[in-house]
């Protein structure tokens, strides 16, 4: 199904920066931003039963509530979609309604940092008990059960992203790059060199 406005889907590893970007993005388009979390279930399961949805291929229509389909379908409808996504075009998700997917490229440690220094904030936890053991247990899943996730989710959406953006750059520069892709007009824009996927 080919929706009537732009539907742009704005993918990456957690610390990659999509979310900003697609926020951004949105608000530049005059769009209906769309984040996928809202719809998310993985993250409401305990670590074994993530382990066994990795050991079972990690299928991606588990990991989200059906409805998000039909929701952004009916976005697209209304007007143009920025939609935030871990999947991209990944079926068996969103692939057929997404016109443009971009992916934003960062090295997995400078994500784990920019992750870390986002959720560790001190004015997000009621006590350092808590945040430290958050942290902890981050920490002791994320060689067996994050590092695997982001693996996956490299090797199966950046291939299928039409744009690959590098999310390294600041974050005037990323917005740049992202406007000259999906045609927001400015005028004093200046050339940069798109990697087409």
């Amino acid at each position: 199904m080919t929706p009537r406005n732009p539907v742009i889907s704005i993918s990456g590893i957690p610390g990659s920066g999509k979310t900003r970007a697609s926020r951004s993005l949105a608000a530049r388009l005059e769009a209906t931003y769309l984040s996928f979390d809202d719809f998310e279930t993985l993250t409401e399961r305990d670590a074994a039963h993530t382990m066994e949805w990795l050991k079972r291929g990690a299928p991606a229509h588990e990991m989200y509530d059906p409805t998000l389909d039909d929701i952004l379908v009916a976005l697209a409808e209304l007007g143009p979609v920025v939609f935030e996504t871990p999947l991209g075009r990944q079926l068996p998700a969103h692939s057929a309604v997404i016109t443009c997917a971009i992916w934003l490229e960062v090295d997995r440690d400078i994500a784990l940092a920019r992750k870390l220094t986002h959720t560790l904030s001190p004015c997000d936890w009621s006590s350092a008990a808590e945040m430290s053991d958050w942290l902890g247990q981050f920490l002791s899943h994320y060689r067996q059960l994050v590092r695997p996730c982001l693996e996956m989710q490299a090797e199966r959406v950046r291939p299928l992203s039409d744009y690959i953006v590098d999310g390294t750059m600041s974050c005037n520069a990323v917005d740049a790059t992202i406007d000259q892709i999906v045609g927001v007009p400015k005028s004093d824009r200046q050339t940069l060199d798109l990697e087409r996927a």
